[in-house]
């Protein structure tokens, strides 16, 4: 495989540290970076910031929109403007026992922070209802 450079938006399959040197899990829904050893679900997109991945919390038929009580706390993030991070890149915790997955917040010193392109479009919308009742 050529080597990519490195540009603005550059993000379809690096870890959150940066690193292109990821391994794909058996199953393919998770990947370990080789260089900091995190797990996570892979970004595939490049501007992740600008559509929302495939299992966006803000999709319709997401679990957290299934979910009111969890929908709830998503959407205050909406109105309060508390940022609401991408969770691929992120890292991630597989619990063998219970077959969850639990995501650790994101870290600024630890790799890039990415604002979920679905919070953030939620967010656009809100502020111009805002904008247009004034």
């Amino acid at each position: 495989m050529a080597d990519r450079g490195d540009y603005e938006g550059d993000e379809a399959g690096r870890c959150g540290c940066g690193s292109r040197n990821m391994v794909m899990a058996s199953g393919g829904k998770h990947a370990g970076c080789m260089d900091c050893g995190r797990i996570q679900e892979p970004e595939t997109r490049d501007w992740p910031e600008a559509r929302m991945c495939d299992n966006c919390a803000f999709r319709k038929g997401s679990p957290e929109r299934a979910d009111p009580f969890r929908w709830a706390e998503v959407s205050e993030t909406i109105t309060s403007g508390q940022y609401f991070h991408c969770h691929k890149g992120l890292p991630a915790k597989l619990d063998a026992d219970s077959l969850s997955v639990s995501i650790s917040p994101p870290d600024p010193t630890q790799g890039r922070v990415t604002v979920c392109a679905g919070w953030l479009a939620a967010r656009i919308a809100h502020c111009k209802k805002i904008k247009a009742a004034e």
